[in-house]
């Protein structure tokens, strides 16, 4: 859809009985209209001289022009129309609409103030009523190509891809060298998934229109997805050099897949975003952060994008804070209790007037600021830990048996953001035959009415209506990924999540995928403990998941051992049990290894388990189970930091130091399990006894 303002041209020029023809617009607009005409000047001499100096540039008197013509003719549609386009222009949208509306209440079938009312609609993002306002336009003359085309472009934007199709062909056949339409034409089968059938029209589009850099951008986009990046990246290029605004950012999303970071961050710089350009969207006020921290620098970050993206970058807000920077970030209020845990940020959902900042940036361009390179991604995971309140409630609610996978399926539908990115639910039938496997849904929203329409013989545990039902995102997710053995997840937030939290995260990928998954790796540098799965056709998600079910296989045969006996029964104390559950939970948060935490969490199940069986989980527990697990997370941090000295043969102040909290943390313990044991009434007894 073209939406690029264009000079008002009134359908034709209206001329008044009295008004001698002699004399012209031009001589009107050289000497005063008053004294011209027997009485007042017709609203229509307002109204054409208003016209002509709009189209002149010369917008001041062409107000006073049009204001006359009202004074004079209140129900003039015409007049109407023309003053709600010049509001348009100047940023007044609702005053705009208003003046589209008394026109239309005066003229119901005046096409140019319908045609002029539904593309302010569609620039504000209302597409129901742009496509309301087409519709009549359509209505009302239906051999008008434009209106078919501009009805495309509200209908592909609704989502109603099939039918926004049929628009543009119906423009197309209309006009067979409408430039436009057949572009929008290949923008729909895009959208559609139908690439090869696309491109066609976007060469057609550069064919008949010169230098039409916007089809250029869209061909660079289906070669791209047609893995023909060298091609799509010459697209691109000529679409730069043509001042097509958007391909700056398509292309450095390209070479950032292709893994050039140094050049694609600065091209992804130039994203925009609800058709402004990044600076205009977040409403820049202070001086851009360099990415060079400056110890109590006021510095603020905004949040730019989707709640995926946030977590993979909100990495680097913790990296500034700790750095010395004073960091305040600006992101959606139900992201909030998920970052609490990040220490030196503050969290907020908007920014009084009153307040200043040294610096502002995107969050999601602080890869860039920090200089990243595919060597150097920083994956300090996990930077996201569950709620310990939380882990309980959900420890109980998942039970321990069985090789548990947490599975997401469905992306965000806009097709904006989710052109070929979710799965089938269906396509998860072949993991759950396979043996002592639940698939346990994590999956929110939009694609949970799979559930009710099932293959035969497939199951999947759904977690209850409490489930993250609350106003804070994934706070519920997080506590169960911690429970479960793996996540099997579509290219969504899920994948973000359980790769922030360290959890082992199987992501299923379209053919060609984001950017930020790169090219043909298994791995990703983002997140330590992912596996990436791609289609090696497109659309063939089939194909992906046997590869997912053979990978998997051995995992969950090595979880359900055929042989008995294998896990010992020995006594203990139940101080000790519960000490050893604590360092297996810091253990599942805190290991990236994929078969490491394997054996981890095989072995809490065990004990989890256990612990339920004997009953030993009376209220007084959860504080002293609290304490315990607390002193071990720091006996594990300054045992890291003993080794660190070590490596550097660091055998000072700081190594006594830490040598010293040692025992001091094991006493702390120590007193932990004794009171434990007191309250459960264990039979063991630990003792200890000093020197």
């Amino acid at each position: 859809m073209n939406q690029s303002s264009q000079s008002f041209v009134p359908d034709k020029t209206v001329w008044p009985e009295k008004l001698d023809r002699r004399h012209s617009i031009e001589q009107l607009l050289e000497t005063p209209i008053v004294g011209k005409f027997d009485g007042p000047a017709p609203a229509e001499i307002f109204y054409n001289c208003g016209t002509a100096l709009w189209n002149r540039g010369r917008a001041p008197e062409a107000i006073e022009m049009l204001d006359a013509a009202l004074r004079a003719r209140p129900d003039y549609p015409e007049a109407l129309c023309l003053g709600g386009f010049i509001l348009g222009e100047a940023g007044q949208f609702e005053a705009a609409l208003r003046f589209y509306g008394q026109a239309l209440s005066f003229k119901p079938d005046y096409l140019v103030a319908l045609s002029n009312l539904g593309k302010l609609l569609f620039n504000l993002r209302r597409f129901d009523e742009a496509l309301a306002a087409f519709d009549k336009a359509t209505a009302i003359a239906p051999t008008n190509a434009d209106g078919w085309n501009n009805r495309a472009g509200a209908l592909r934007e609704l989502g109603r891809l099939e039918e926004s199709l049929l628009a543009c062909r119906k423009a197309m056949e209309l006009r067979p060298d409408f430039a436009e339409a057949t572009l929008n034409c290949g923008t729909a089968l895009m959208k559609l998934g139908r690439h090869e059938e696309a491109l066609p029209f976007y060469q057609k589009a550069k064919a008949l229109k010169q230098d039409f850099a916007v089809a250029m951008c869209g061909e660079g986009l289906i070669l791209k997805a047609l893995g023909r990046f060298d091609e799509a990246l010459a697209a691109f290029d000529e679409a730069v050099r043509l001042g097509d605004v958007d391909s700056i950012s398509n292309r450095g999303c390209l070479l950032l897949m292709l893994g050039d970071f140094e050049q694609g961050w600065e091209g992804y710089e130039s994203r925009w975003l609800a058709g402004k350009s990044l600076k205009d969207a977040l409403g820049v006020k202070f001086p851009d952060w360099s990415g060079k921290v400056v110890a109590g620098e006021r510095l603020l970050v905004m949040n730019d994008h989707g709640l995926g993206d946030t977590i993979q970058f909100s990495r680097y807000v913790v990296l500034a804070a700790r750095a010395g920077a004073e960091v305040t970030f600006l992101c959606p209020k139900k992201l909030h209790r998920l970052f609490a845990a990040y220490d030196g940020v503050r969290l907020v959902d908007e920014i009084q007037a009153s307040e200043t900042f040294d610096a502002q940036i995107a969050v999601s361009s602080m890869p860039r600021a920090f200089g990243t390179r595919l060597e150097s991604v920083p994956a300090p995971v996990p930077y996201l830990k569950p709620e310990e309140a939380l882990l309980a409630k959900w420890a109980t609610r998942i039970g321990a048996h069985g090789f548990k996978i947490g599975i997401s399926w469905q992306g965000n539908p806009n097709p904006e953001a989710d052109i070929g990115r979710s799965v089938p639910l269906a396509a998860f039938a072949s993991l759950a035959a396979l043996p002592n496997v639940r698939l346990i849904s994590i999956q929110k929203g939009v694609g949970s009415e799979q559930l009710v329409n099932l293959p035969p013989g497939m199951a999947v545990e759904t977690l209850g209506a409490d489930f993250d039902a609350g106003p804070d995102a994934f706070v519920d997710t997080a506590a169960v990924i911690a429970h479960v053995d793996l996540v099997v997840t579509c290219d969504t937030s899920i994948a973000h999540l359980a790769g922030a939290l360290g959890a082992p995260v199987w992501v299923a990928l379209k053919h060609v995928a984001e950017w930020r998954w790169l090219r043909e790796r298994a791995d990703s540098p983002w997140y330590p403990s992912m596996r990436l799965f791609r289609q090696s056709e497109r659309g063939d998600w089939s194909g992906l998941f046997a590869r997912i079910t053979a990978a998997l296989d051995p995992l969950v045969r090595q979880e359900s051992p055929a042989i008995p006996g294998q896990a010992i029964a020995i006594p203990g104390a139940v101080g000790e049990l519960i000490d050893k559950i604590t360092i297996l939970e810091i253990k599942s948060e805190r290991m990236s290894d994929a078969g490491k935490l394997r054996n981890v969490r095989n072995e809490l199940r065990l004990l989890l388990a256990l612990q339920k069986n004997e009953d030993l989980n009376p209220p007084p527990l959860d504080g002293l189970r609290t304490s315990l697990k607390a002193v071990n997370a720091e006996l594990w941090e300054t045992e890291d930091n003993i080794r660190i000295c070590e490596k550097n043969d660091d055998f000072g102040p700081t190594f006594i130091a830490l040598a010293r909290a040692v025992y001091k943390l094991n006493d702390k313990r120590a007193a932990l399990k004794l009171e434990i044991n007191r309250l459960l009434g264990s039979a063991i007894v630990e003792e200890k006894s000093y020197a």
